[in-house]
């Protein structure tokens, strides 16, 4: 077995020519991600969101006819590099939360396109609002064998625990143990999520959810599996078989969009400690609350007493995002070590000053280290690294 790099939440901006995410670039396409974005980031497998847009059915057969992709032999689409789509659906319930549904291959996306027809109003498009209760998606999910999985679980907008329910359980019962993934989103990590006990039954994703190539691989997983493909993820997502996630890579929640409490009517995003529901500034009782602040109001404990044992979470940024790091310096460093995973996980410090100076050395350092710091996020705008 090997270890594999895993982002397994990414949009389509356009599939034949036609737009798909309509908030992502229209870059993001599967022939630029396939060619170049994801070799480039270093990733191995890649799950596409929006396979269940006629669209992206459409190109995904296409390049199975030309060669271009191949059916992978336990489910999923190689290309000729190596590179598995995991393919997969992200979908709004009627409670007003995301959720991704990974299925086992193109035959099962189809069942599941058939399975939305009637209960979205345009299907081509990215996340659809569907007509669907949560339990009523998680049991179609796995009746094709798939993985459900609650998308960006706990943002105030979309996320389950952020804008729908205290605890799973009791919003989808006894279906509740058929959930086998929960991705953290940007704004939290796991340390965060474990404060709210029922966790402990779910495997953590760190995904980027991506809207764009250069967003691609912001956040991502590192699986150890037999060989690319559905039913090995769903082993390591499973712990089967000594299949397993070794790690999350994830930014620090600080550094995500919804971190702190935010008021819309001062623009004052929240210091105070957690979780604040009033504003410090103007009074206002409407705040949107951050992660933090949503984790701190539901949660049934301060830690997970048996946190030794979990995955870890090691705090990472993307190289375009380090303080002294600009575009040239990202380039130098992609084309000397071939890829940007590469860059920060395992090159070796000493030659990154060679090639990139002692000032993109040191913060790569401090950031493996977990050594840097943070000016938190809010309202929708990202945090910020600290300059020394």
């Amino acid at each position: 077995m090997r270890k594999y790099y895993a982002d397994l939440h990414v949009h389509i901006g356009r599939a034949g020519e036609r737009p798909v995410k309509v908030t992502a670039s229209s870059q993001l396409t599967l022939s630029n991600l396939i060619l170049w974005g994801a070799r480039r980031k270093g990733l191995d497998v890649v799950g596409i969101v929006d396979a269940a847009s006629p669209l992206v059915i459409q190109e995904l057969e296409t390049m199975l006819e030309s060669g271009a992709l191949l059916p992978a032999a336990d489910g999923g689409l190689a290309s000729g590099s190596g590179l598995l789509l995991l393919l997969g659906a992200e979908v709004e319930t009627v409670e007003g939360a995301h959720f991704l549904s990974y299925l086992p291959d193109l035959t099962a996306v189809k069942e599941f396109r058939v399975f939305l027809e009637s209960r979205v109003s345009n299907l081509n498009l990215s996340t659809p609002k569907a007509r669907v209760a949560a339990k009523e998606l998680l049991r179609a999910t796995v009746e094709l064998g798939g993985i459900f999985c609650p998308a960006h679980a706990f943002t105030p907008h979309k996320g389950a625990y952020g804008c729908w329910i205290e605890r799973l359980a009791v919003g989808l019962g006894d279906d509740v143990g058929k959930v086998e993934a929960l991705e953290l989103g940007l704004s939290a990590d796991s340390k965060m999520a474990h404060m709210i006990s029922e966790t402990d039954a779910f495997c953590f994703l760190s995904n980027s959810d991506a809207h764009s190539l250069a967003s691609l691989g912001r956040e991502y997983n590192c699986l150890l599996m037999e060989n690319p493909s559905f039913a090995e993820v769903r082993r390591a997502v499973r712990g089967e078989k000594g299949r397993q996630v070794l790690a999350n890579y994830g930014m620090h929640p600080m550094l995500g969009k919804y971190h702190r409490s935010f008021c819309p009517l001062c623009s004052a995003i929240a210091t105070g400690e957690a979780p604040v529901t009033v504003c410090d500034r103007c009074g206002n009782r409407k705040m949107v609350l951050g992660v933090w602040d949503r984790i701190c109001q539901i949660r049934d404990r301060v830690e997970n007493p048996k946190s030794s044992e979990t995955v870890p979470y090691h705090y990472r940024v993307p190289l375009a995002m380090l303080p002294g790091v600009g575009p040239r310096t990202v380039e130098k460093l992609v084309e000397h070590f071939e890829n940007e995973i590469h860059v920060i996980e395992n090159a070796d410090l000493d030659e990154i000053k060679q090639v990139a100076g002692a000032e993109t050395a040191t913060v790569i350092g401090r950031m493996r280290r977990g050594k840097l710091s943070f000016v938190p996020g809010g309202g929708g705008k990202y945090g910020k690294v600290q300059k020394d």
